[in-house]
């Protein structure tokens, strides 16, 4: 590989990207798959700075084992310094001085885990405020530790492999820190903060499999990784050289560029909102990464899950695209085993993936996905490997199966009609203004897939027409319950999750009927399997239609 000096600047679909100065490509071999369990403790040489105002590496007892550790956690004093108040920027290049960014060695750590820090910036010094993200009286943020002020390293260095596009931050380590007891299980960000005042959020989930909860929230960092442009190139489409290419490969050793909201990727608008009212409503919650579903199924022979022993609901969040077979794997062994799943978005399990090592050995930093099987050269020595839709040959495993709703359409807008307002999940939520929801059904939408792939007890909740195309599909919010107890309900829209931010969404009365929905689900979904309670009725053969073309005149 080569690398070469690069310069900052941001391009399109808000995000931050690095361009090389010349001819950056260097043509790269690819590893193969690891199955090896992660570790994130790493070793560091000895120049490499620790904070000593980090937390202690002695793990005492856990103190989230007992259950309503969670409201006692949003009982304490909150903070709104979390938020980076500038403008996202757009496709200007940033010449602020002190611009910083960064990234962590791991998407998630557990107690006892080192993470690592690597930070650029040109300021002249530049420090870190964790903050876990949850409901803290509206605040929204809880600052749990900050570290000294560290001297600033401008690394800018990256190399970009000519075959899948894949570009890496090839940066030396800036920070470490431990995480211990003063760090519960969370969604955290981590803002990079230079003695200039700019700032960089590097998204982190602190994951203990000890915490007394009912509900896991996963974090959909595959999605982001997939869409993240820092470099150039993401799986969609290049920003630098040839604009019809794109990645088939992409780094989680890169950060999340600066105009991906700062670094935050799709956290504060298709997460936070649902953790911030878990966390007011003071359900015990365990916190992981769709990558620790996918490790997590790798643990022994697979039949007990730690990061879902216990739990009663595991909950994906707005959009949650690109699966592996051992995240989805973990899904269907929930639901098999009476573990409800809640999809508070669209485009679920849509793409399916490979997760392997970087060249340090490093496993699951790096993100597969070549879309069709002719050109993924695995399809050939393991067809069950292939990075296609999930929908499509060789896999043939339509999302449908699973969640009850499959994809179909992205850059929709178009209202949600309910239509069994009776079903449970509509109990004590005043609907006398709300049975029409106004433009929920937006961003990217589900509907119905094949009737004989989908659950036989598929319940319609909602049923909206949705032009996309010049052609009428039909959305679809559903519950089904397994034969297992569990219950499996999906919203089919990934405007959902927006909704539930009242200011944000701009749509009182939509706010009003998404809250009270999600919350009888979460509420029903924490007690136990939904679907000993609320037997699903089937309905979906009334609410099916085909494609039909939309005639302009």
């Amino acid at each position: 590989m080569r690398f070469c000096r690069l310069f900052v600047t941001t391009i399109v679909s808000c995000a931050l990207v690095v361009s090389a100065c010349g001819n950056n490509e260097s043509t790269a071999s690819t590893t193969s798959p690891s199955t090896e369990v992660p570790t994130t403790t790493i070793a560091l040489p000895p120049e490499v700075p620790t904070s000593t105002s980090a937390p202690t590496t002695t793990i005492a007892p856990d103190p989230y084992a007992a259950p309503g550790w969670l409201a006692a956690e949003n009982a304490m004093p909150g903070t709104d310094a979390w938020r980076i108040t500038k403008d996202v920027p757009g496709t200007k290049p940033i010449t602020a001085e002190g611009v910083i960014e960064g990234y962590a060695n791991t998407t998630s750590a557990q107690p006892g885990d080192v993470v690592t820090l690597f930070v650029a910036t040109d300021a002249p010094t530049w420090h870190v405020e964790a903050y876990r993200m949850g409901w803290y009286a509206g605040t929204q943020g809880r600052l749990i530790w900050t570290s000294e002020e560290t001297p600033s390293q401008w690394q800018l260095d990256m190399s970009t492999d000519s075959d899948t596009k894949m570009t890496r931050a090839i940066w030396t380590p800036s920070l470490t820190f431990t995480i211990d007891n003063a760090w519960p299980t969370g969604s955290y960000l981590l803002k990079l903060v230079s003695s200039t005042a700019e700032a960089h959020y590097v998204p982190l989930t602190v994951r203990r499999d000890s915490t007394s909860a009912s509900l896991v929230v996963v974090s959909a960092v595959t999605t982001w990784q997939s869409y993240n442009p820092w470099g150039g190139c993401t799986l969609y489409e290049c920003f630098v050289g040839n604009p019809r290419s794109r990645s088939t490969v992409v780094s989680f050793d890169r950060p999340y560029a600066a105009s991906y909201n700062w670094g935050s990727a799709d956290f504060l608008t298709h997460e936070l909102p649902l953790i911030s009212l878990i966390e007011e409503l003071g359900i015990d919650t365990a916190y992981v990464t769709d990558i620790d579903l996918h490790s997590s199924a790798l643990d022994g022979d697979g039949s007990t899950n730690p990061v879902l022993l216990n739990r009663t609901a595991l909950l994906t969040t707005g959009h949650d695209e690109y699966y592996s077979t051992p995240m989805r794997v973990s899904l269907e062994r929930a639901r098999d085993a009476g573990i409800n799943l809640a999809f508070f978005g669209a485009n679920a399990v849509y793409r399916h993936i490979r997760l392997e090592p970087n060249s340090e050995g490093l496993p699951f930093r790096q993100l597969v996905n070549y879309r069709t099987a002719d050109d993924d050269p695995m399809t050939a020595q393991d067809p069950t490997q292939s990075t296609v839709q999930w929908r499509n040959a060789p896999l043939n495993k339509p999302e449908s199966a699973l969640i009850g709703v499959q994809y179909f359409a992205a850059g929709v807008t178009a209202s949600m009609k309910l239509v069994n307002t009776d079903n449970w999940v509509f109990t004590g939520v005043d609907l006398l203004t709300g049975r029409s929801l106004r433009k929920l059904v937006t961003i990217e939408a589900d509907g119905l897939g094949p009737a004989n792939v989908e659950p036989e007890n598929l319940e319609v909740l909602a049923s909206s027409p949705v032009v996309f195309k010049k052609s009428r599909y039909n959305h679809a919010m559903t519950y089904y319950s397994a034969e297992s107890g569990a219950g499996v309900f999906a919203t089919g829209t990934i405007g959902w999750i927006n909704a539930l931010d009242a200011t944000a969404w701009g749509d009182e009365k939509v706010t009003t009927v998404v809250r009270g929905v999600t919350t009888n689900v979460l509420q029903a979904f924490a007690a136990g399997p939904t679907g000993v309670a609320h037997p699903s009725v089937s309905n979906a053969s009334r609410y099916r239609t085909s494609v039909q073309p939309v005639n302009d005149d």
